[in-house]
């Protein structure tokens, strides 16, 4: 319920732009920097769009909406908080902000990739890049 209320108050102040299904989730591209999962529902980040590092960030927060479903009620306080405040709180996510770890190590982040990647048998933004998506 929490993403179909996120996606009713984004449908208010007008969303940039709705894409079908992704693997049984609703896409929708924000007009915010980061993205992120809620249930059923991705909200994509425009910096993350149309290019080869935005499929392996559909990989990371489809891992979030697996998370969701086997943890139903208890995501928020298990996974949505703690991977708000490592993206959000500067004391927090020092270490991955000056370089000494990846922002995926942390373990929502490293379990959602684990789940996308199992699902969809695709890598995630924990994996370097290809040389041809560089």
């Amino acid at each position: 319920m929490t993403g179909l209320g996120i996606l009713a108050f984004l449908k208010i102040r007008k969303p940039k732009r709705f894409t079908a299904m992704y693997h049984g989730a609703i896409v929708c591209e924000w007009e915010k920097r980061s993205s992120m999962a809620m249930g059923m529902f991705i909200f994509l980040g425009h910096d993350n769009v149309n290019d080869a590092y935005a499929r392996r960030v559909l990989v990371h927060e489809y891992g979030h909406t697996v998370q969701s479903c086997i943890l139903g009620p208890f995501y928020l306080l298990l996974i949505g908080l703690p991977s708000i405040l490592w993206a959000n709180v500067p004391t927090l996510g020092k270490k991955w902000r000056e370089g000494f770890c990846s922002y995926y190590d942390f373990y929502p982040e490293k379990w959602a990739n684990f789940e996308g990647e199992r699902m969809l048998k695709m890598p995630s933004p924990a994996h370097p890049t290809e040389p041809d998506e560089m």
